[in-house]
């Protein structure tokens, strides 16, 4: 089996058995038998089994932040790209739950390299929330714009979070709630100040 084929066929089945076990539950063992491989395989392709629950991390958040961010991609406006992205976002939610809990649930007994890594994936959504928010808010104070961009995704895992919580609510009242927010955060962020010394004249 090509290197690629194998490597996709493993993050699968590793990704449904840290779903059902969770990380700290969960077993290479278990890994090698769902796939019918030996341990050495596991460790050529993920060095660990923190290397391996990070793959599964980065390939589930590539998938959501990849539809997140063509949602919103050829909106006309700030305000229509807020509502398409956070749609797009609370449809991954409701239609595979679980699946987004891996990604965004949290891990508190995680700690050193392993949190560090996890916590460099949500700076890279980070850096995308921005890069909208830029096309939007071109002028916008670059600082303003990050704090903008965590208070928005941070917003975002923690009402989804609610959300699994509350499934009586309907997905659309999901969505105004967490656009009324995301739009007042954008509609408040401060312009950049002007660089004085760009158009001086130089004394004579």
């Amino acid at each position: 089996m090509p290197r690629a084929v194998r490597e996709q066929q493993l993050l699968e089945l590793a990704e449904r058995l840290f779903i059902e076990s969770g990380y700290g539950a969960f077993s290479i063992e278990d890994l090698c038998r769902e796939a019918g491989v030996s341990r050495p395989i596991i460790y050529d392709h993920f060095g660990s089994r923190d290397g391996l629950y990070l793959a599964c991390l980065r390939r589930v958040r590539a998938e959501f932040e990849n539809t997140l961010i063509n949602a919103a991609r050829d909106a006309p406006d700030a305000e229509a790209a807020i509502r398409q992205g956070a749609d797009a976002f609370f449809t991954i939610i409701e239609r595979d739950p679980r699946r987004w809990s891996l990604v965004y649930g949290g891990l508190s007994e995680l700690g050193g390299t392993l949190a560090d890594q996890i916590y460099e994936l949500r700076t890279d959504t980070i850096d995308r929330i921005s890069a909208i928010t830029t096309r939007f808010a071109p002028h916008a104070d670059r600082e303003a714009v990050t704090a903008h961009a965590h208070a928005v995704s941070g917003a975002g895992e923690q009402m989804g979070r609610w959300w699994l919580h509350n499934p009586d609510i309907p997905r659309e009242r999901i969505v105004d709630h967490f656009c009324t927010f995301a739009r007042m955060s954008f509609l408040q962020l401060p312009m950049a100040e002007p660089d004085l010394t760009a158009g001086s004249v130089p004394a004579s």
